[in-house]
């Protein structure tokens, strides 16, 4: 069976390939993922002994409480459905993501501590156990976030992100799924970014349009940035797009245009304008809406180019003690509601046509 990540149907056939309701890539679901008989025990990989399930973390496969036998660890074990693997290649890129996210460091990163394969085939991750709750969740609990709260995920994430663009490597799936907030035993609010398993290394021989080892689509198209999406350029400003738009969904309750799937992004890239944070939550300081904008401004030569770039001046405006002004004043980037460039219009026709093409034949 596969699912679509936009509607979340299910479909039973294994060989489809895109959404007949959307057009979005479906990645591979059920039996192939991590099946009922992994449960407390089990142990996998011959030393990880499963305690119990965890909590979904979004994309395919199965998390799970497990202790690390030979350590007496606890550690949050991914596991990843068998089809994820299906040759050589495929191992070898499982293998050289799951390497470069156990060498990334920051205090606001989840460590990846090891990973493998097990002898029946499922890719799994043993990553360290933060004892938070996922931000998406919480966002759909209690509504709209603290401004202060926010504040601070926007610093670890920026902190995390430019760990992350130091070594080479682009996350590509930021989002509200991957932020995790914990509080230390001091009662003090730490934000952790997890969910590499979509990250690049830039420089890589790995075709970047390309399913990687999650076996889900490359990016939600409602955190995808324009240039990514319109014509696969792929920069560390993409990583900040997406935490620009989860940081805004965070304040608002709702992202800046109304995107649920690739057509509408498209529309909104081309010809949308975004809402100002104003509208929503005029109790934030303007001096902070204008900053929010540079991270997910739909034109990438308007946003900040590196995540160390953007934490400073984050960091600026918190020596500055970010006071409180008139959020009405806070205008979008120029040139976003402007006329599409022609380069922007050939790329979106191109893809719109191909889109089109693709859910004519799978109708047809």
């Amino acid at each position: 069976m596969r699912i679509c990540p936009v509607c979340e149907k299910i479909w039973p056939n294994a060989e489809l390939e895109r959404c007949p309701n959307d057009g979005s890539p479906l990645y591979a679901l059920g039996q192939s993922g991590a099946g009922p008989e992994l449960g407390p025990g089990a142990v996998v990989g011959g030393k990880y002994e499963v305690l119990s399930e965890g909590p979904k973390r979004g994309g395919a496969g199965r998390t799970f409480l497990a202790r690390q036998q030979r350590l007496d660890r606890i550690v949050e074990l991914r596991m990843l459905p068998r089809d994820t693997i299906r040759g050589p290649s495929d191992e070898a890129r499982f293998l050289r993501e799951v390497t470069t996210w156990g060498k990334l460091r920051s205090e606001h990163l989840v460590r990846l501590y090891d990973s493998g394969v097990t002898p029946d085939g499922m890719p799994y991750m043993a990553l360290e156990v933060v004892e938070g709750g996922v931000m998406g969740e919480r966002l759909r609990r209690e509504g709209p976030q603290p401004f202060a709260r926010v504040v601070t995920l926007a610093a670890h994430a920026l902190d995390a992100l430019a760990a992350a663009h130091d070594a080479s490597v682009i996350h590509r799936d930021v989002s509200p799924e991957a932020l995790l907030l914990e509080v230390t035993p001091e009662g003090v609010e730490r934000a952790r970014l997890t969910g590499f398993g979509l990250a690049k290394q830039v420089g890589g021989d790995d075709d970047p349009t390309a399913i990687t080892m999650t076996g889900m689509f490359l990016g939600n198209p409602a955190y995808m940035a324009p240039e990514w999406m319109m014509r696969g350029e792929l920069t560390p400003a993409v990583d900040l797009f997406a935490l620009g738009i989860t940081l805004y969904e965070l304040l608002a309750g709702q992202r800046p245009v109304k995107v649920t799937n690739t057509s509408e992004a498209l529309a909104a890239y081309v010809k949308g304008t975004p809402t100002p944070l104003a509208a929503h939550r005029p109790d934030v300081p303007a001096a902070f809406a204008r900053w929010l904008e540079r991270l997910y401004a739909f034109d990438p030569t308007q946003r900040f180019a590196r995540a160390a770039d953007a934490l400073r001046a984050l960091q600026e405006l918190q020596d500055a003690g970010l006071r409180t002004e008139a959020v009405s004043a806070v205008v979008a980037p120029p040139e976003q509601g402007g006329p599409p460039s022609r380069a922007m219009v050939v790329g979106v026709a191109g893809l719109v046509a191909l889109v089109g093409v693709t859910l004519w034949f799978l109708r047809g």
